[in-house]
């Protein structure tokens, strides 16, 4: 048997050029999805590497210094500007959750520009009020979002599952940034250094929705149906062509029909 050099061209049929295509919407949704998970590990490990205490919050190591330097500023930055220009650019299968992306990416790039107060602030700062907003956001598109393309999971079972699983997740990015706010509002001493816990509890959250939206997607190859034409976003909500069981509930209307998902413009 003789074994083809990797870079000789080959034939490569349309379902698999298809497939290759459109992983990368897999990968990007992952990749974003690794991001969060090793965003507040890293600003642990990063500061105590650099020998800083644990920080009272995530948004306090933007102020850490060690001597007259600020080491984790520009990590805490980075990170949510990558955070921010994917949740921009990322399309959804319908406007709402378009809609939703796009100001939760405004949010981020917000908290990524806009710093914590540092002393004497007031009750609602900016800083604050866009973190809430961003998980608000995407606590939106996970409860009542996520679910629009789940018409094309068969198994009932299975459905009902990941229907349950986006709202308890969709709850914890809602609670999180309100727990936060209570707890650096209302009480005071020690139990402000768990704000950070809390809001890794959010980040953890966002990290296992998109990791879940991912994984519900490839299984159902929902890009690749909108793609060839056969999955439409109806006034009653995404329709497969062909199917009986056609519906996935009200939702909003959208534009032409067939685009892949990651394509529905603002």
């Amino acid at each position: 048997m003789m074994l083809r050099a990797p870079w000789k061209k080959r034939a490569l049929p349309a379902d698999e050029l298809a497939n290759h295509v459109f992983s990368t919407y897999t990968s990007i949704r992952y990749g974003i999805a690794a991001i969060a998970v090793a965003f507040p590990l890293w600003l642990f490990l990063g500061g105590y590497l650099q020998g800083m205490d644990l920080q009272p919050s995530m948004s306090a190591y933007y102020w850490a210094t060690v001597g007259t330097e600020y080491p984790m500023r520009i990590w805490f930055v980075g990170i949510l500007f990558v955070v921010a220009a994917f949740l921009y650019l990322y399309k959804g299968f319908t406007p709402f959750e378009n809609y939703a992306l796009n100001v939760a990416g405004v949010c981020a790039f917000g908290v990524a520009v806009v710093p914590m107060c540092q002393n004497q602030c007031p009750t609602f700062t900016t800083h604050g009020t866009l973190a809430i907003l961003l998980f608000l956001c995407i606590a939106y598109v996970s409860v009542a979002r996520a679910t629009d393309t789940l018409v094309l999971v068969a198994d009932e079972t299975l459905q009902a599952r990941y229907r349950r699983t986006y709202r308890i997740l969709g709850g914890v990015m809602v609670a999180s940034p309100l727990t936060a706010f209570v707890t650096t509002t209302v009480l005071t001493g020690s139990t402000t250094r768990y704000v950070f816990f809390i809001e890794t509890a959010g980040i953890y959250a966002f990290a296992a929705y998109w990791g879940l939206k991912s994984r519900e997607l490839k299984r159902t190859n929902a890009e690749l149906h909108a793609v060839r034409g056969t999955l439409h976003v109806t006034d009653r909500g995404l329709r497969l062509a062909g199917s009986a069981n056609a519906t996935a509930g009200p939702g909003p209307s959208s534009g032409r029909p067939g685009r892949p998902s990651g394509t529905t413009r603002a």
